[in-house]
């Protein structure tokens, strides 16, 4: 290691028995720093973080990133996915791991799905929400949305999963290395695992006009994310809540944080430190 260059961070392995399922989670940084948690898309796991953990740390946060049940190393033998249960067990952890609260989320697709749930169900414990690449749960759905999202559970069942886990790959990133990842992810986490991700995820939306996050919100959407209507919704989203910035990043796809990471590290530790202050 030349004089210049950074120590690298160390992450402590950590796992926790919960409601039928083993998760398994890394932290890292002083104890006594500011939480960021860190939640992973569906079909991925906790290295989909690998570029920002470093970058959070030596800014001076301590961060928190797991492998969600029926992903990466978390086992559930539930045979049940459901947002609601995944923001449970991210109280959970949090507590295994006496984090200091208010925590802030940073969630990519589905955890910025299971972030918003947490903070839905906790506002008092989160001061701020990092949102990559994931629609809201709470604005209204079209009936023809609302269609889709249930034709999508048979058709997810129908389709062959290695020519699947091809495809997805290549439609959620433009980095090489990213797409790499994802596929071996999307391989190793498995079909059936997929599949019950996906019957509880098509279930993620519980439309509330009424309701507003009053938190400070950092939605990042990249500019070639062609996934189902999250660009639409997250521009929805940003002109919904009144404390909330929005980013779209030139040349990422919807993993932005893989894709751009450099870019997306400046704008969350900016975002982050400005939250901060009095």
């Amino acid at each position: 290691m030349s004089m210049n260059e950074a120590p690298p961070v160390v992450e402590t392995p950590h796992q926790l028995d919960v409601s039928g399922a083993r998760l398994h989670y890394w932290t890292a940084g002083e104890d006594d720093h500011p939480a960021v948690v860190l939640t992973h898309g569906a079909g991925a796991d906790h290295r989909m973080f690998d570029p920002q953990v470093p970058a959070l740390v030596r800014a001076g946060y301590r961060t928190l990133r797991w492998d969600v049940r029926y992903h990466g190393a978390s086992a559930s033998g539930t045979g049940r996915f459901r947002t609601g249960y995944a923001a449970e067990d991210l109280g959970s952890l949090l507590d295994s791991a006496r984090v200091r609260r208010p925590v802030v989320l940073l969630g990519q697709s589905m955890g910025g799905n299971i972030s918003q749930e947490y903070l839905r169900r906790h506002p008092e414990e989160v001061a701020a929400l990092v949102v990559i690449g994931s629609t809201s749960n709470t604005l209204p759905v079209t009936r023809g949305e609302q269609r889709r999202l249930a034709l999508s559970r048979p058709l997810m069942r129908m389709l062959p999963y290695r020519p699947l886990t091809r495809w997805m790959a290549r439609a959620s990133a433009t980095d090489r290395a990213a797409r790499t990842y994802l596929r071996k992810a999307f391989a190793a986490n498995g079909r059936a695992s997929f599949l019950t991700t996906w019957e509880g995820m098509s279930r993620a939306l519980t439309p509330d006009p009424a309701y507003r996050i009053d938190r400070p919100e950092l939605l990042i959407c990249g500019e070639h994310d062609a996934t189902g209507n999250v660009r639409d919704a997250m521009a929805r989203w940003h002109r919904r809540d009144p404390h909330s910035e929005l980013h779209i990043i030139a040349g990422a796809g919807h993993v932005a944080n893989l894709d751009r990471p450099d870019e997306v590290n400046r704008l969350i530790t900016a975002f982050l430190k400005a939250t901060e202050r009095p």
